[in-house]
């Protein structure tokens, strides 16, 4: 039997599919036990004038052993929005420590652990893995958006990291010991492609891709994860703040080109996910799931009524935002360590 002739609707999600095949980059996700990726440890970022730490992250230098010196310790955990920035001191987390500093002394440290489309499990697992032994004084977790929006345009399944379906494409390709010679095809660029493309097909219908389920599917394991981070948190040794970041949906006034920042099918998404993920909030609340060391804050309205354009995308922000994203973060603080605050 001749092999079936892609129909147009395939032909189009393969052409989307291969227009995104560039963000697969290894020196933004670079595979890291446990984590799943970070950036490619001491590598120099695209035409930005910075390296990765030795841990694949965006800091001067990255945390060991707590010194005496540091009398303040604060770890920052999320996504790409804590990456962006000229230099480390332009990042919400160098904007933090400035602060911090201004207040505290040079004592006062701040260590970015912001890695490209991290979701929250990722998250949990480099805080449970590689975090916890290094004694902060307050681990904040800034996330949210990557566990809606991931699912929507990479990996269907919820909860997983976004491009876990390649890796498996990849490992059952060279490593599957059942296929005999005959079904190993030369892996080209193109049929790499191909066979990564027909993976991701294959897992949309499983999944039941963009329908009413699937959307409940992936608030319910984010609730799942953040019911998963509340009960380590007593084992952490350091208070855990989860923090839901700010989305350009949450804006009452768009400007410019916030108003275009992504098709409106998928901003009608966003919008319905950010306010079941604000409901989830609301319910581990009420079940005393959020208190000692473990709290939460919904932070995805904080620009709500700011008149200016603050957003490049649905979640990155301008350096004005990113220096209000900082100053709340200060206040955040002030109130899970009890110590004094600016204003």
């Amino acid at each position: 039997m001749a092999p079936r002739a892609p129909d147009d609707a395939e032909q189009a999600r393969r052409r989307k599919f291969l227009r995104d095949f560039h963000t697969f980059d290894s020196n933004i996700r670079f595979p890291a036990p446990y984590t799943q990726f970070a950036g490619k440890p001491l590598a120099s970022a695209v035409g930005q004038g910075w390296r990765y730490d030795a841990l694949g992250y965006r800091n001067d230098s990255h945390p060991e052993a707590r010194p005496a010196s540091e009398t303040l310790r604060v770890f920052v955990v999320g996504d790409s929005t804590l990456v962006d920035g000229q230099v480390f001191a332009d990042t919400i987390p160098g904007r933090l420590e400035t602060g911090l500093k201004r207040l505290h002394g040079e004592g006062a440290r701040v260590y970015n652990f912001g890695a490209t489309s991290a979701c929250l499990n990722q998250m949990i697992s480099l805080i449970t893995t590689r975090l916890m032994d290094l004694q902060p004084d307050v681990i904040f977790v800034l996330g949210g958006a990557t566990d809606i929006f991931q699912p929507w345009s990479f990996d269907p399944r919820a909860g997983y990291p976004y491009n876990h379906f390649a890796q498996e494409t990849l490992y059952d390709y060279f490593f599957n010991t059942t296929k005999v010679n005959a079904e190993a095809e030369d892996l080209s660029y193109d049929s790499l492609q191909a066979l990564i493309f027909g993976r991701l097909d294959n897992l949309r219908a499983l999944t039941n891709w963009q329908s009413d389920i699937w959307e409940w599917e992936v608030v319910r394991q984010f609730e799942l994860a953040l019911k998963r981070l509340a009960r380590l948190s007593g084992g952490i040794g350091a208070p855990v703040r989860f923090l839901l970041q700010p989305a350009v949906v949450r804006k009452t006034e768009r400007i410019g080109d916030e108003q275009s920042a992504a098709s409106g099918g998928f901003l009608a998404y966003l919008d319905r996910q950010y306010t079941r993920i604000e409901q989830v909030l609301g319910r581990l609340q009420a079940d005393g799931l959020t208190q000692g060391l473990f709290t939460t804050r919904d932070l995805s309205r904080i620009f709500e009524s700011d008149s200016r354009f603050l957003f490049t995308d649905i979640v990155h922000v301008t350096s004005e935002g990113r220096q209000m994203m900082a100053d709340r973060l200060a206040a955040e603080i002030a109130d899970v360590l009890g110590l004094p605050s600016e204003g």
